[in-house]
């Protein structure tokens, strides 16, 4: 069958960026104190030493609110001092599929065979994030849980 007789050269993925219109977060109305993860779900993994995590939303109006409210600085502090590091974290958006996806370099060590961190394998890293307290708006609340 031989090679492909045509090839084509990809560019690399865009670089880190937060999102280009963020909505004021006011704007979304009163917030009550809850987990992230009531109204928002995910998936993270592994990637050797980095640590892949996607959040995703239900509706339209939730991922204008995730995009603006998860951004490179509000996942560090929702890490908090022991698991953010100082590594570089990158940001994208998947807007199709109403996603903040972020890229956490370095993440798990040094990789699942020599890791000193618990989650080798970065799968529990989104749901710790999940689980982390955030002023959420009353009316994605009130459509009910994820």
């Amino acid at each position: 069958m031989g090679s492909p007789k045509i090839t084509k050269t990809y560019p690399s993925q865009q670089l880190s960026y937060e999102t280009s219109n963020p909505v004021p977060l006011h704007s979304f109305g009163e917030t009550l104190l809850a987990p992230l993860g009531y109204i928002v779900l995910g998936r993270s993994g592994d990637k050797a030493a980095n640590c892949n995590i996607g959040f995703f939303v239900r509706r339209d109006d939730e991922y204008e609110w995730l995009k603006s409210f998860l951004t490179v600085e509000k996942i560090k502090e929702l890490l908090g001092p022991i698991d953010y590091t100082g590594n570089a974290i990158d940001r994208f958006e998947m807007p199709n599929i109403r996603v903040v996806h972020f890229l956490l370099h370095d993440h798990l060590d040094r990789g699942y065979n020599a890791c000193s961190k618990l989650d080798t394998l970065g799968k529990n890293d989104c749901e710790y994030l999940r689980a982390k307290l955030v002023e959420i708006p009353k009316q994605f609340l009130d459509r009910g849980r994820v």
